[in-house]
């Protein structure tokens, strides 16, 4: 967790080359004529302006200890609430500015500026009105649009805009005046800022467990009934010899999947000669022989069952090992299947 407490200049202020302006007018160019109910919320600020630093910075230095906030942040980050104040008609001003972070707004009032009854003679720069209404002249354009000047004078940004009225050709009798005021934008530079924060120190453990799968998987010699064979039964070439595959219990969803089986004359699944009875994730390749029986019967959930014609390995012992690769998934899929090869379809 990280907290910010920002301290920054004095963001921006306006003059005019007059009387005429006070900064009372909002960006939204709808200034508050009725008065609002104070929120029963603070309004805790995201920055504040300052010339200076207004605490020692010692204050944001972390603390090994816990102590109370000391009352200077606490003036700081708590602000004091303050009532809302409407503000009069008396106050009105003929002509109004706001300086924002990206434009200039600038409201002329037209009831008070009567004579000066032309909107279109009115220009900030090169740029006419943007808005007009029956009170109302508004300009509101970018910091540098208008051909606006921009200056550094003591650490600040200042942009300046010439407001006029230039009035139509009058003859030997004089009633309108031009009107040329400067508005200034004043933005500083620079600005202190504070951070602080909290690292916790996180002491690592390693926790070992040793996991154990908890299926169990079983490979049965059935008859044709699927009852187990006793040890020691023999088959005759040709005959259909019933394997029965299991699993403990599963999930919802899963099946059993034979991958491969291979048949060889000795425990060891790598000793020669042997014979592919099963491959490629499923596929019965026994059954590819001519006049061959060896397919899968049925597979569903934890059972598979399939069956493998009787054959003998020429010159060696007449006991035979099957050795299948058992698994388990979720869906069919190219590595997950149990295929018949189709002797018509080829």
């Amino acid at each position: 967790m990280l907290a910010f407490v920002w301290l920054l200049w004095r963001l921006f202020h306006v003059t005019l080359g007059g009387s005429i302006l006070h900064p009372t007018w909002p960006e939204g160019m709808v200034p508050a004529t009725n008065s609002v109910p104070s929120p029963t919320f603070y309004r805790l600020p995201v920055f504040l302006h300052a010339s200076t630093p207004l605490v020692p910075q010692e204050l944001f230095r972390p603390i090994r200890y816990r102590k109370p906030l000391p009352a200077e942040l606490t003036g700081l980050l708590i602000p004091p609430v303050r009532q809302h104040q409407s503000i009069p008609d008396k106050v009105a001003h003929a002509v109004e500015a706001w300086c924002g972070t990206e434009n200039v707004s600038v409201r002329v009032d037209r009831i008070l500026l009567r004579a000066w009854n032309v909107p279109t003679l009115f220009r900030i720069g090169s740029c006419s009105p943007s808005a007009v209404t029956s009170r109302y002249l508004y300009f509101q354009y970018g910091m540098l649009e208008c051909g606006g000047r921009v200056q550094v004078i003591g650490g600040q940004l200042v942009y300046s805009y010439l407001l006029k009225y230039t009035p139509p050709s009058q003859g030997s009798v004089i009633r309108v005046s031009p009107i040329k005021r400067l508005i200034h934008c004043y933005y500083n530079r620079f600005h202190y800022s504070y951070k602080i924060g909290f690292r916790p120190q996180v002491q690592q453990t390693t926790f070992l467990k040793s996991v154990k799968s908890k299926l169990t998987f079983s490979l049965i010699v059935c008859n044709a009934q699927w009852e187990p064979l006793s040890q020691g039964h023999t088959f005759f070439l040709g005959d259909q010899v019933y394997f029965m595959a299991q699993a403990g219990t599963l999930l919802a969803g899963e099946r059993l999947y034979v991958d491969s089986c291979q048949a060889t004359s000795s425990e060891d699944p790598s000793s020669l000669p042997k014979v592919d009875i099963i491959t490629n994730y499923g596929c019965m390749t026994d059954g590819k022989r001519e006049s061959s029986n060896s397919r899968f019967l049925s597979g569903v959930g934890s059972v598979v069952k399939f069956s493998v014609d009787a054959f003998l390995f020429s010159g060696v012992s007449q006991v035979q090992y099957l050795h299948c690769t058992l698994s388990v998934g979720l869906s069919t899929s190219n590595i997950a299947k149990a295929c018949n090869f189709n002797k018509a379809a080829g």
